[in-house]
């Protein structure tokens, strides 16, 4: 693609910019609300970069004393806004096809915006939006449901000799909510137990899941012994959760660690931990841990 090319509805104003046009930004201010009905997506770009076509239906509105702002006098699309003063013009979004490659970078005047809808995000998700959003309207279909799952290691590359499965659901959101802050500080004492591998949890729904993997039940059990012991004095003692199911399992057998040769390809089975490939002698990856 060598340029951004739009247009507006009735398409006799066309626009060409360069790719390389600012990310879009999101302007909340009273005046983009006023004329837009909602926050103004734009473009910003140098105004001798960008050509417009059907400029004889153009037509510019002084919207404030430092700006003016384009419209199609025939089918009154808005266009873009330029500064009176500068070499800056901002194009709207809208105009492109819905295949933008864009995200909003940044929003403007937050402090202007209704309260009837949430800013667009900015950047990526970082770990706890990503829950926050799985949580507020999971999907789901006739036979799956999906949420959000984390993992959190320890660092210890043994072997698990246990491996703890547990399911737990909650009756309301509140209720989830309470179930994830005592596995938080679960997972604070299970990450200081030395004989603590991982742990897999996460939730879909209300139904919140666990699998850890230990290197021995003694291990495990001084784990469990500090505040997972609080935790299930609520969950017998008052009206806590709404189902919950627990287990054990032990390996009957544990089978081969496979790490693809960076250098040939070769699957290389490195489970005793050697440090180069059979087949080309190249060093090999740092063995992942069991779990």
């Amino acid at each position: 693609m060598s340029a951004l090319v739009g247009s507006c509805h009735c398409e006799r104003v066309r626009v060409r910019m360069p790719v390389a046009s600012a990310g879009i930004i999101a302007c909340h201010c009273a005046d983009c609300q006023k004329l837009h009905g909602n926050f103004f997506a734009l473009l910003a770009a140098e105004r001798s970069a960008v050509h417009w076509e059907g400029e004889e239906y153009i037509r510019w509105y002084k919207s404030s004393p430092e700006n003016e702002r384009g419209f199609c006098a025939h089918c009154g699309s808005r266009l873009a806004k330029r500064p009176l003063e500068g070499t800056r013009i901002m194009v709207s979004a809208g105009l492109f096809a819905r295949d933008l490659p864009r995200r909003v970078v940044k929003n403007l005047w937050e402090e202007q915006k209704p309260a009837w809808y949430d800013m667009p995000r900015v950047g990526p998700l970082s770990p706890t939006d990503f829950v926050a959003l799985a949580l507020e309207a999971p999907i789901a279909s006739a036979s799956a449901q999906y949420g959000y799952a984390m993992r959190s290691a320890s660092g210890n590359p043994r072997p698990p000799g246990v491996i703890a499965l547990t399911w737990i659901t909650a009756s309301d959101a509140p209720e989830r909510e309470r179930i994830r802050a005592h596995s938080r500080e679960n997972l604070k004492d299970f990450l200081a137990e030395p004989g603590f591998i991982s742990i897999v949890t996460g939730f879909t729904g209300l139904r919140g899941f666990t699998v850890t993997a230990w290197e021995d039940q003694v291990s495990m059990k001084r784990a469990l012994a500090k505040h997972h012991a609080v935790a299930m004095k609520e969950l017998f003692g008052e009206r806590f959760v709404a189902s919950v199911w627990t287990s054990v399992w032990m390996p009957t057998r544990i089978n081969r660690i496979w790490v693809r040769c960076a250098a040939c390809g070769a699957l290389e089975d490195v489970s005793d931990d050697h440090a180069s490939c059979g087949a080309c002698h190249a060093p090999m990856p740092e063995r992942p841990a069991f779990w």
